[in-house]
């Protein structure tokens, strides 16, 4: 990191500074759900909730988690726990038996701790050689509780294959990138330039 950000010097006056810019970035498009919409979606996921009872997809067992720690990529930090996903894949089993206990608690109950929702934006350069006193040339990524990329893993791992998005989208999905898509679009230019 440059030490002068903007005309910024110490550190507290940087931080502040991402801070805005990230604030007013994430914010830029208002999100005002409809209320009685939300309530309805919420009654109605509780009543089927009180008829069918849960299932034993309701139940996340110790093997479903080791499966996901074997999914983490390795010396990733959780934004808001001062956790690291070193401190996962080197857990003991009695570990994953308690993390499991979590999930299937808070599938049952359907209640969640916000801890899983905070997410700590941190500004990383958008290239090597960029002008790393100018805050334009930063952009930030989200880090997320580790217990939610767990849970991701376990969810993504058992119903993945339920789960589709448009096959004109190449970021998010696997076998799949940005850069796939900017080869198909040089490639394309070419053939149309060509013929």
């Amino acid at each position: 990191m440059s030490s002068i950000v903007d005309g910024n010097t110490d550190a507290q006056s940087i931080a502040k500074l991402f801070a805005t810019k990230y604030k007013d970035l994430y914010t830029s498009v208002p999100y005002r759900p409809n209320k009685a919409d939300f309530k309805e979606i919420v009654e109605a996921v509780n009543n089927r909730m009180l008829q069918s009872g849960f299932d034993t997809d309701c139940i996340i067992n110790t093997s479903d988690v080791k499966s996901a720690v074997k999914r983490l990529k390795v010396h990733t930090n959780d934004g808001d726990h001062c956790l690291s996903t070193d401190h996962i894949i080197h857990a003991p089993d009695d570990c994953f038996v308690h993390i499991a206990w979590l999930f299937s608690t808070i599938i049952v109950h359907g209640s969640l701790s916000d801890s899983f929702t905070v997410n700590t934006v941190v500004p990383i350069p958008k290239g090597h050689n960029v002008n790393m006193s100018a805050i334009d040339n930063f952009r930030g990524i989200a880090l997320g509780s580790i217990f939610n990329k767990l849970f991701d893993n376990i969810v993504l791992f058992r119903y993945g294959s339920n789960l589709m998005s448009s096959e004109l989208q190449f970021g998010f999905n696997a076998n799949s990138s940005n850069s796939l898509c900017s080869m198909v679009l040089k490639k394309t230019m070419s053939y149309y330039i060509k013929n």
